[in-house]
């Protein structure tokens, strides 16, 4: 993300810390949005009428997804949360209060001030997220009116990738296995 104009704020949560302390207080709870997580469904077209593109009209994506999501081994690898874009819940009904009261918590540790971060930011400031493990937001009513923003994806597969090439390099041996 990149201010090209403006000042704003952003707001940083690190979502693995979440789900240590989420996971000591309540491991039913955590265990179900590692599970059940949240129904989610994002327009491209209308979340984005700030968009000058066409390309995106009328793409409609519906996901279904939990929140933490684990390894074969039950190690937490990545989370997924978006508030904008939930959707009602196709959660058993059984289930749902107990699911309720975890992400109910859930939601009031990332908002708290203990696990979340402001930074603040300005023309010229670039910041770079790990959306697999940092949940990320803008913080409200800290923006001018001119703040303009880009943003951009760079897969995390092309950085591990670089980031062994380099290894090799400053080796100086390019069939070695540098991911051990």
């Amino acid at each position: 993300m990149n201010y090209v104009e403006g000042y704003g704020a952003n707001t940083l949560t690190d979502g693995f810390e979440i789900a240590k302390v989420l996971q000591a207080e309540n491991p039913e709870g955590y265990h179900l949005l590692t599970k059940y997580g949240y129904d989610g469904e994002r327009d491209f077209a209308a979340s984005r009428i700030d968009s000058t593109q066409n390309i995106a009209k009328g793409l409609v994506i519906n996901r279904r997804h939990p929140i933490f999501v684990n390894d074969d081994e039950g190690n937490l690898t990545r989370l997924q949360y978006n508030e904008v874009f939930r959707m009602p819940s196709t959660l058993p009904f059984e289930l749902f209060p107990q699911w309720y009261d975890a992400f109910s918590r859930f939601c009031e540790l990332l908002h708290s001030d203990q696990y979340q971060r402001t930074v603040p930011m300005e023309a010229g400031t670039i910041l770079l997220v790990n959306n697999w493990r940092v949940l990320h937001g803008r913080a409200g009513g800290r923006a001018s009116p001119d703040r303009h923003v880009v943003g951009g994806t760079i897969l995390r597969e092309s950085v591990y990738s670089r980031a062994m090439q380099l290894a090799r390099y400053l080796k100086g041996k390019d069939d070695e296995d540098v991911t051990k």
